[in-house]
């Protein structure tokens, strides 16, 4: 190797090791589960049944507009020989529209739905973040990941929902 290449790998070297994130040398890497936080709280398993409720009402009201347009195009289709062009077009019309409020009912449902659960997941690490930068200095975590997924592999030791929930779930 020559002496170039060798400076150069040396300097490499002590680039990479300056910029090391602070994670990989912390001394424990804990991680907790969102999921499990959101199921298994009380606070969560509440405002789960609330959403329970709500997509009930959403998918009332979409099976509701799927009936009318059922409906609608059954009479065309039962009585559409019989009805003057101009009727036939105009009931055609009818059902179209009302195609169209299905579909927007359905993403407004989607929307809704997906707005309050979102809302829930923030409420709920709302009132867990202050209880899990507790348990993990108490438990001498440098570090807890909220989305273990983006881990290729965390020990499950290291997980500390379970405290977590107990503790919120006495509030």
């Amino acid at each position: 190797m020559t002496k170039k290449a060798m400076l150069m790998a040396i300097g490499l070297m002590v680039v990479l090791v300056w910029c090391v994130p602070p994670v990989l040398a912390a001394d424990k890497v804990g991680f907790i589960n969102l999921q499990r936080l959101v199921n298994e709280s009380k606070m969560g398993k509440a405002a789960r049944d609330d959403l329970l409720k709500l997509r009930k009402q959403k998918e009332d009201a979409v099976n509701k507009k799927g009936e009318d347009i059922k409906k609608l195009r059954d009479e065309i289709n039962a009585r559409g020989d019989k009805m003057s062009v101009q009727e036939k077009r105009d009931k055609l019309d009818v059902l179209q529209k009302a195609y169209k409020e299905y579909q927007r009912v359905v993403d407004d449902a989607r929307e809704d739905i997906a707005r309050e659960d979102k809302e829930l997941v923030a409420l709920i690490l709302e009132k867990a973040d202050p209880i899990l930068k507790e348990v993990a200095k108490k438990n001498g975590f440098a570090v807890i990941l909220k989305d273990p997924n983006a881990v290729g592999y965390l020990d499950p030791a290291n997980d500390i929902t379970t405290l977590v929930l107990t503790e919120l779930n006495k509030k």
